[in-house]
């Protein structure tokens, strides 16, 4: 974890001093994968992100790993060979902009809808994606939400015929954070 955080940190030291940077190493990344057979659920309250307020400038990486299951044998499945690959394909990764960036005032509470755009990396793979979520500035710090849907097959994760009934194509992504100043 901590080398994410000081290759995360360096992208964003050139422009601390002449922006508004914020960071967090608590950000929450969880999932839900819904069949009529089984709910799978799982957390990772680890993520680290940085926020470029004048530049609408998001990076988010987490490690696969720090997911967790309400059962142990979930946790083991998902991070093995037939599923996520993790000591393959350790981390998940965003680096993108917030597209209509001139609607957020960062200097005045509120919420603000957002589109954020960029690419994601997970499993090895990366796409272009577009993002619907929110962006609450609250006694002048940043919030950052978002649901979205992420198809698992576009990032090449597979899963054993024998339980494919269990596992959704479509998986249901939540992303919320809260910031502080980042003191580069």
């Amino acid at each position: 974890m901590k080398r994410i955080i000081i290759s995360m940190a360096a992208l964003f030291t050139i422009h601390a001093a002449s922006s508004q940077v914020w960071f967090t190493r608590n950000g929450s990344i969880s999932f839900f994968s819904h069949t009529g057979v089984e709910d799978i659920k799982a957390a990772n309250n680890e993520a680290v992100s940085f926020l470029d307020a004048s530049k609408g400038e998001f990076r988010f990486q987490v490690l696969i790993k720090g997911f967790v299951f309400p059962k142990a044998s979930m946790q083991e499945h998902f991070n093995g060979d037939q599923y996520m690959e993790s000591d393959k394909f350790p981390k998940g990764e965003f680096k993108g902009v917030i597209a209509n960036r001139s609607a957020i005032d960062f200097k005045k509470d509120g919420v603000y809808k957002v589109d954020v755009e960029g690419d994601l990396t997970m499993h090895g793979i990366t796409k272009k994606v577009k993002v619907p979520g929110t962006i609450t500035i609250k006694n002048g710090t940043p919030l950052a939400n978002a649901v979205f849907m992420v198809n698992r097959t576009d990032f090449g994760i597979t899963v054993p015929s024998f339980t494919a009934a269990k596992i959704a194509e479509q998986i249901e992504v939540t992303v919320n954070c809260s910031y502080e100043p980042y003191k580069g």
